[in-house]
């Protein structure tokens, strides 16, 4: 349905869109400056961001060369995998009214370096009140192969002068 407008509404029409001209026109003068505002920004947001990546990855590296030997010893697990800190405070007030604080750094697996799979779990391990298992006779005639090697290569075994053996 096609509508036709009669001599007065189109007077209307233009008389309306004359007295909002000043405004619309000001309005995309707004819309141009907020698009403007919105780039700059983002461009401003954007090199702050990468500044912020650069020194991130400068910390990152240095962390990662202190990191080697811990690296080795634990197979591949850093401080941060191994470490938690805190921060506990001592009782005592420090010169600017502040309390004194103590940082503290704790094994998160204090049983083992290597993170357990679950930590909530508890341990898999046999309660003290259970008897052991008959150790196999394989171990138990290696382990008394290795007792006898170290008794022979002990240098002071049957000395009558070592004070330890009397």
């Amino acid at each position: 349905m096609e509508k036709t407008f009669s001599k007065i509404e189109i007077s209307v029409i233009k008389s309306t869109a004359k007295n909002a001209a000043p405004f619309v026109t000001k309005k995309a003068k707004v819309d141009e400056q907020i698009a403007a505002t919105k780039e700059k920004i983002h461009k401003m947001l954007e090199e702050k961001l990468q500044k912020l990546e650069a020194e991130k990855a400068g910390y990152q590296s240095i962390i990662d060369s202190m990191n080697q030997a811990v690296k080795q010893i634990t197979g591949g697990y850093t401080t941060e995998d191994l470490i938690v800190i805190t921060k506990e405070g001592t009782g005592q007030m420090g010169e600017n009214g502040k309390e004194i604080m103590k940082t503290c750094y704790n094994l998160k697996y204090p049983e083992t370096v290597i993170p357990v799979e679950n930590p909530e779990a508890e341990p898999e391990c046999p309660s003290h009140d259970e008897a052991p298992e008959e150790m196999p006779e394989e171990l138990a005639q290696e382990q008394a192969e290795v007792a006898a090697e170290a008794a022979e290569a002990d240098p002071f075994a049957g000395n009558e002068g070592d004070p330890f053996n009397q």
